[in-house]
């Protein structure tokens, strides 16, 4: 274990001044592996496997600062419990990994660590929130690692950088120890390079815990298979694919190369047996609008987080004064405005309300036509050029820019599983998404779906990391 925990350390030193993934190491990891390989504890299902974590997750005597400059001395004192549960299954943590300020951007830019660049293309965004995750991963720095997930943070990096991303059943990981934004979205989940691999991280986090209520529901129902028994082709053959055409449509600005790799992957699933039916639902974006929960609960949601870790601030608000915020984190500090008590926002209630009314439309369209997932790409871009996101490209406050294509804000403002897969790449070797959404608790039905998916994709191709220097691959 040693020997792969150190060889994948040396290239995080070698490759990560490129990339600028990680944002600190675990000191410790070169000990933890040589425990694993005194044979002391026992092997199990991650064992001596390199994981980095998402800086938004506590992990004991290693510093958890959200992508923050005003909280990058912030030590936790405790392992969050998925860290916990890693742990126990013999995984190694390398490493804390890149993200923007508290969570809140599509792109990989904060304050505590600056910019964090796509494998594929140096000069390209690898999408956010889990941008230091997504990138080290498809880097191969890491095997797999842990991102969050709240309106799209696993699996639009997983789209800009060829990786598999699960967003679970929210609950089925516990969020103690988890920077909360929205708590009714937020879900913990694995980014990796095949979904079994996805899988098997994902079973190592799943467990009941005390201290998250939701996991309780994740943990009634009889879970008779495993991720890993449902790793099986042939999945798609008589399964009923309802393909959401109208966030398949491409508007100006999208990408005529991922609406071409969609559809070709959409053929493929029809010729491995998949019935696709067009589906739709009527008034979605106006639905998605009104669902949209940052502004009337994450300053509670937050600063609760910074309250439960000790942070040095307890409010959001605060943090935002000091000035350590980039001209673009405009949900930020507009956030920091909102109510502390969404109570007090006569529309929080409503957006309770209707954010029901948007689980049952999903619901409806299974019930339906008797739908075994919901089908679309994740992104309607590839990863854009980080000139286009420094020139205001998706800043709505810029003249001539527009919101960021993305589609991921369904699953997560219902709370309902989606998982990423690669799909194939544009003409100019940019990865595209494919997301298939699924039924609450319905998680491995999704996996399998994904990994048959898989099968009849076009292989990954991994990114050949190059610089000004030349290759470093």
């Amino acid at each position: 274990m040693s020997e792969i925990v150190a060889a994948h350390l040396n290239l995080i030193e070698a490759q990560d001044p490129y990339l600028n993934s990680v944002v600190t190491l675990n000191h410790a990891a070169m000990d933890d592996a040589a425990r694993l390989d005194a044979g002391t504890t026992p092997r199990g299902t991650l064992f001596g496997v390199p994981v980095v974590i998402k800086d938004n997750i506590d992990t004991a005597g290693i510093a958890t600062a959200s992508g923050s400059a005003a909280l990058a001395s912030h030590v936790p004192a405790a392992d969050a419990h998925l860290v916990f549960r890693l742990r126990k299954a013999g995984a190694v943590i390398l490493a804390k990994t890149a993200l923007p300020d508290f969570a809140m951007s599509w792109h990989g830019n904060s304050s505590r660590s600056g910019v964090t660049r796509n494998p594929y293309d140096l000069s390209r965004d690898p999408g956010g929130s889990s941008s230091g995750t997504a990138a080290a991963v498809a880097a191969g720095l890491a095997m797999v690692g842990v991102g969050t997930d709240t309106g799209g943070s696993i699996r639009v990096p997983a789209s800009f950088c060829g990786l598999v991303g699960i967003r679970p059943t929210v609950g089925m990981v516990s969020r103690h120890g988890v920077t909360a934004l929205v708590r009714e979205q937020d879900s913990p989940g694995p980014l990796a390079r095949s979904v079994a691999d996805a899988a098997i991280l994902l079973e190592a986090m799943i467990g009941w815990d005390p201290d998250d209520p939701f996991t309780a529901l994740a943990a009634l129902p009889p879970h008779g298979r495993t991720a890993q028994d449902v790793l099986r082709p042939r999945a798609l053959r008589g399964a009923r694919i309802g393909v959401l055409r109208q966030l398949c449509a491409t508007a100006p600005g999208d990408d005529p190369g991922v609406a071409r790799v969609v559809e070709e992957s959409l053929t493929s699933m029809r010729e491995a047996g998949a019935s696709l039916i067009d589906v739709e639902m009527p008034g979605l974006p106006d639905l998605l609008q009104q669902t949209f929960m940052y502004l009337r609960q994450s300053r509670r949601d937050v600063n609760h987080s910074l309250r439960r870790s000790g942070a040095p601030f307890t409010d959001i608000a605060d943090i935002v004064a000091t000035g350590q915020l980039r001209p673009a984190d405009v949900l930020l500090r507009a956030v920091a405005k909102s109510p502390e008590d969404p109570h007090h926002d006569g529309a929080y209630g409503r957006g309770l309300e209707l954010r029901t009314h948007l689980q049952h439309q999903i619901a409806s369209l299974y019930a339906q036509h008797n739908l075994s997932a919901l089908c679309y790409p994740s992104v309607r871009v590839p990863a854009p050029s980080l000139t286009d996101i420094d020139g205001g490209a998706f800043d709505t406050r810029a003249p001539h820019s527009r919101p960021m294509p993305t589609n991921t804000l369904l699953a997560a403002q219902a709370a309902f599983p989606a998982v990423t897969t690669p799909a194939g790449s544009t003409s100019d070797g940019l990865p595209v998404g494919m997301e298939l959404l699924g039924l609450p608790h319905h998680d491995r039905n999704l996996i399998a779906l994904a990994t048959d998916l898989e099968r009849i994709t076009p292989a990954r191709i991994s990114p050949e990391l190059t610089t000004g220097l030349g290759s470093t691959a």
